[in-house]
């Protein structure tokens, strides 16, 4: 019987229909060239169609490694494992592999090349020989990522995988890929091979080889549609017009901010990122096979009411840097008076909590108030809230005032006291003392509030004191006591 002839799209060559062994073999290689090489092309990104060749590996793996006992098929000796469907792994194939240890370890059934024998041999050897082999000819990376399509854990993955180029160890989502595919050829010939057993057939007939497994996989690309949601999206027009809203109810005029237009750009330039960022987008698959569509939705939420608020008045405040430059320092260079006078939220803000500052008698400069006026303007920010932090700094300050503070009294009302007895004492005009005077924070610091005598006694050992009507009344008074008592005046 004449050996049939070896073409493209013929049937595999058994060893039945050959005279030797080096006919055979002949006849294999020859069917693997024509069947890998010219029916499965692989698609560069240029779009060219170039030809694959097999890979080396399993020739080189398999040497000197045939084996015939094939009662190992139904004696236990391989043991199908289910594998963990909660990370996408598959049933694989575990047998104790001679020279490599005594436990069971993950192997990979294959047909020998005459068909006589089979080969078992450790996937993750193979694995490595594999993506090392495909490596070194780079017409055949994209056609093995692009048959082990399905085998990745989602098109995501395979995109990126596939963009990715050359394979290398970093490559992961391919390595669990044909990983999974390895295992899928050795569970697929190990129940051939069970079959064959119990037919009385022992040979490798419905095996495959790593080659043509692949060569084999069809995968279906579905067609997909990919649309992007813009309904959402704030125009430039309504971004800069509703900054220059919050521009005129925060400061009042829009000539205290330096380089608003600048500013008022930068915030839109700022929102049309965000949410060009956090855009929608809907993909819709159809599958041949089931005559299904599937379609899916990412929802991205745009930037609240709240946020763009705080944006608004981040800008204000502080101004921008764009490409490491300042295009604008906002209200951060404007004088608080100016603020003041133009009547916005920033600037009440200011007054209210300057007033508020010297009722509790804490210092804090203007930078600082302009930035507690700017945080009480934020949304969930409030005056109060403000106010609340100058007073717990006050308690902070004034420990003997503490208890007086918490039930309610302000600084000023006990500093009060001690600013009326030192204008009086030192015949100073009424508002002439404040509650900064060193004086009065000497006795509102101390540890223990000063009575009214000892408070007096120190104000009498100031210099000051000497140029008062009284002090000199009272020097005159003295002296002309002493000289009456001495006879000297009548």
């Amino acid at each position: 019987m004449a050996a049939p002839e070896i073409k493209k799209g013929s049937p595999r060559p058994t060893r039945k229909q050959y005279k030797t062994d080096a006919e055979f073999q002949a006849a294999v290689e020859k069917w693997t060239r024509l069947n890998t090489t010219e029916s499965s092309p692989a698609t560069q990104s240029g779009g060219a169609v170039v030809p694959t060749g097999p890979i080396e590996s399993t020739t080189r793996v398999q040497s000197g490694k045939v084996r015939t006992d094939w009662n190992s098929f139904t004696d236990g000796s391989f043991n199908i494992q289910e594998g963990d469907a909660y990370v996408g792994q598959t049933p694989y194939v575990t047998a104790v592999i001679p020279g490599k240890g005594e436990a069971q370890t993950p192997a990979i059934i294959l047909p020998s090349p005459d068909g006589k024998g089979f080969l078992v041999v450790p996937r993750e050897e193979l694995l490595q020989q594999i993506a090392i082999d495909i490596k070194k000819n780079p017409n055949n990376i994209s056609y093995w990522k692009t048959q082990l399509q399905n085998y990745y854990r989602s098109q995501a993955a395979f995109e990126t995988s596939l963009r990715g180029g050359p394979v290398t160890d970093k490559d992961t989502e391919f390595i669990f890929a044909l990983r999974r595919a390895l295992s899928e050829i050795s569970t697929d010939n190990f129940n051939a091979g069970v079959n064959n057993v119990r037919n009385n057939q022992l040979n490798t007939s419905g095996f495959y080889d790593v080659n043509t497994w692949i060569t084999s996989r069809t995968p279906i690309p579905g067609t997909q549609s990919e649309s992007s949601s813009t309904r959402n999206f704030t125009k430039r027009a309504d971004a800069i017009a509703e900054f220059m809203r919050e521009v005129q109810i925060q400061v009042g005029d829009f000539k205290l901010v330096n380089n608003v237009d600048a500013l008022a750009e930068a915030y839109w330039q700022k929102i049309k990122k965000t949410e060009e960022e956090r855009m929608g987008r809907t993909t819709s698959s159809y599958d041949p096979v089931t005559g299904k569509r599937v379609s899916t939705s990412t929802g991205y939420q745009m930037p609240s009411a709240q946020l763009l608020q705080e944006w608004r008045v981040e800008f204000i405040t502080k101004g921008a840097i764009e490409k490491g430059k300042v295009i604008s320092t906002g209200i951060r260079e404007t004088k608080a008076i100016d603020l003041q006078d133009a009547g916005g939220q920033i600037g009440d803000n200011y007054t209210k909590l300057k007033g508020f500052s010297f009722d509790y008698g804490i210092r804090i400069s203007d930078e600082e108030l302009k930035k507690k006026a700017a945080e009480a303007s934020l949304p969930g920010g409030s005056i109060d809230e403000q106010k609340k932090t100058i007073q717990l700094a006050s308690r902070a300050l004034y420990k003997s005032l503490s208890p007086y503070i918490e039930g309610g009294l302000k600084v000023k009302d006990i500093a009060s006291q001690f600013m009326k007895a030192k204008a009086d004492i030192l015949e100073l005009s009424d508002g002439s003392i404040d509650i900064f005077d060193p004086d009065v924070q000497s006795a509102l610091s101390a540890d223990k509030l000063p009575g009214r005598l000892d408070y007096e006694m120190q104000l009498r050992a100031n210099p000051a004191y000497r140029n008062t009507k009284a002090f000199n009344e009272g020097a005159a008074g003295l002296l002309d006591g002493i000289l009456k008592m001495f006879g000297k005046v009548g």
